[in-house]
């Protein structure tokens, strides 16, 4: 036996005996673990008092008080499942009878009492009052959400009419070549400009006042309606004018501005370089507004001592007369001399729209200005 024992030893101590040893260590802990797991949660397995059912017999032995209960409960005809859930509450309310007898669980082989008869102190004091309807406690127990508040609707502002709604340029003038008359072409500030130069002595001789005013007219053509001395002011919405004549054409009106300057005489040649960007907006938005509250067609025309300028203006340059007005409103609204003024007069809005015009509209560089850069380039060369 201890030779036995011996052989076993010296085989444990070679590589294949270590190997089986090692492989029944691990199955032997193997089982241990497992034998312990198994007991541990056999110790946590235990069965909850809640979970216990009532047995088959106890089912059976119900008495026929509780058979004929149960037979009439009025949940009978309704499905046990929809007893749990809250939401069908006020529903099983509202279609059956008072469910608060079965409410309450009764213990094997007792009869249920019958309940008092409660007593209904509204009804005694009021016997004439007529019975609760039986959806009464349904929409009672069912408050209503709570509705939002109302918003405070914004003050609808009205649309304001349209000042120059009304308003339309003429764009064409009758016209009659006489002796004298010359005539000139020039595009400035957004407008076609048709220039007519004549002698001022000889036409402050003609008899009709309306061609001394407009040389080109053709004779009786034109009926003279409003003179500077008359000082009529015409308006369209914040916007007024005081032309300084107001003919009247069978195809519309002529607003007429006259700039005197000093009685200089304009030059044939270089009339549009000398000519004012004010003084071309000044006569625009006077035929503008007299258009808009005449209802009819209107020309602008600008006198001088010795030309007559018939000016048609772009529909980019009449936008930009429409669409500027507020904005110069507010303005001379804060300045010192505009405060409490009732409206823009048509020659201070050209004033301001002088230089919007003169950015979106420029003017080709005068001739003079152009000798000027070519001698100072000339100058500089030299150097």
């Amino acid at each position: 036996m201890q030779a036995l024992w011996q052989e076993l030893l010296d085989f444990a101590q070679t590589p294949a005996g270590l190997l089986i040893l090692a492989a029944a260590a691990f199955v032997l802990a193997s089982f241990l673990i497992t034998g312990l797991i198994f007991f541990i949660a056999s110790l946590f397995k235990k069965k909850s008092p809640l979970a216990v059912q009532p047995s088959e017999d106890a089912l059976q032995e119900k008495t026929p008080e509780e058979t004929s209960g149960s037979a009439g409960d009025p949940l009978e005809s309704f499905d046990r499942r929809s007893l749990k859930a809250p939401i069908a509450l006020a529903r099983l309310r509202a279609q059956g009878p008072d469910i608060t007898e079965a409410a309450e669980p009764m213990m094997p082989g007792s009869a249920p009492e019958p309940a008092a008869p409660e007593r209904d102190l509204k009804t005694e004091e009021k016997p004439q009052a007529e019975p609760a309807v039986a959806s009464a406690p349904a929409a009672e127990s069912a408050p209503e959400p709570p509705q939002p508040a109302p918003f405070a609707s914004a003050p609808i502002t009205p649309k304001l009419p349209d000042p120059f709604g009304r308003a339309n340029f003429l764009l064409t003038l009758p016209f009659e070549r006489r002796v004298g008359l010359s005539l000139a072409h020039a595009d400035l500030c957004g407008a076609d400009i048709e220039a007519v130069f004549f002698d001022p002595e000889d036409v402050s001789r003609w008899d009709d006042v309306t061609l001394r005013l407009v040389p080109f007219l053709p004779q009786g053509s034109g009926k003279l309606l409003i003179t500077e001395s008359d000082r009529e002011t015409f308006s369209s919405g914040d916007l007024f004018a005081q032309p300084d004549a107001v003919i009247e054409l069978s195809s519309g009106l002529i607003a007429l501005e006259y700039k005197s300057k000093g009685d200089r005489s304009e030059d044939p040649l270089r009339w549009a370089e000398a000519m004012r960007t004010k003084d071309i907006l000044q006569t625009v938005i006077n035929a503008l507004v007299l258009s808009a509250e005449a209802g009819r067609p209107s020309a602008p025309v600008l006198r001088t001592n010795n030309a007559v300028f018939f000016i048609r203006p772009s529909m980019d340059l009449r936008k930009v007369i429409e669409t500027k007005l507020g904005d110069a409103k507010q303005f001379l609204s804060l300045s010192a001399s505009g405060s409490g003024a009732a409206g823009i007069s048509a020659s201070d809005y050209a004033e301001l729209l002088t230089p919007i015009v003169a950015k979106l509209f420029p003017r080709p560089m005068p001739s003079g200005s152009l000798i000027g850069m070519k001698a100072h380039e000339e100058m500089l060369a030299r150097r």
